[in-house]
């Protein structure tokens, strides 16, 4: 019918609303992040999934709780107000030279998120990707405390985990082998189960939950018959969540 906006345009009309990129944008993204070790194409991935997650939510302050480089940030829509959190201090330098350039809205510092001495209720939404384990036991659930704290009423919280029962997990299994973790600075992975049930005791509302990247045991050789962005994957992934690399959740705050 004449007149009528397809998505994308519609998208771009929302001023704030979160989009998804192309993979061609992501693979320029990618060259940005080789030069400080974000070489894998899943790590993109998994940003294009938590985006699609987030597709067409207006937000206008993002809290990134470590945020590392800031490579997932340059994403976000450009009158996002950003404020960015992480211990390295290689990290935090980068992002910050980025962000004095051409991100003016974008703010880095390098500190804990229970140091920061935020005002509470001051965030649309908190980023907890790829953090949580990485920290001891007693402090995930203080994270989660100040985490939601930060929001304002009915704002989300977004959170990713690894799993550890990946591909290349069930298949040392089974060979008798153990298991072992996607990054040596992990101090645990969730299973399926545990991931759903972490946050179960905030009494969030859910409001999404999306099993992320399919990677195969001897995946360089299986990329060539079925390339990382395929669809396939994805179908996969949504018959068998528990096959994801890494799970993302998304809440709402009462």
């Amino acid at each position: 019918m004449a007149g009528r906006l397809d998505a994308t345009s519609r998208e771009r009309l929302m001023s704030g609303a979160i989009t998804v990129p192309t993979f061609e944008q992501l693979l320029e993204l990618r060259e940005t992040g080789r030069t400080v070790g974000y070489n894998g194409i899943y790590i993109y991935l998994r940003y294009k999934a938590i985006l699609e997650v987030l597709r067409g939510r207006i937000v206008k302050r993002v809290l990134n709780v470590g945020c590392g480089y800031g490579i997932f940030d340059r994403l976000l829509p450009d009158d996002v107000e950003l404020l960015g959190l992480d211990l390295g201090e290689a990290e935090i330098d980068f992002a910050s030279a980025y962000a004095a350039e051409a991100r003016p809205k974008f703010t880095y510092r390098r500190m804990r998120l229970q140091d920061a001495d935020l005002k509470p209720g001051s965030f649309d939404l908190v980023i907890l990707s790829e953090v949580l384990e990485h920290m001891p036991e007693p402090e995930v659930g203080e994270t989660i405390d100040h985490a939601l704290e930060a929001l304002r009423p009915r704002g989300l919280l977004l959170v990713t985990l690894p799993s550890r029962d990946t591909l290349r997990n069930r298949a040392r299994r089974l060979f008798r082998k153990e298991p072992v973790l996607m990054d040596r600075t992990h101090l645990r992975e969730y299973s399926l189960s545990e991931a759903r049930e972490l946050l179960r005791l905030w009494q969030l509302e859910e409001l999404a939950f999306e099993p992320a990247v399919l990677y195969f045991p001897k995946e360089s050789r299986v990329a060539k018959l079925l390339p990382p962005e395929s669809p396939i994957r994805k179908n996969i992934l949504h018959r068998f969540p528990a096959l994801a690399s890494h799970f993302i959740m998304l809440y709402r705050k009462p």
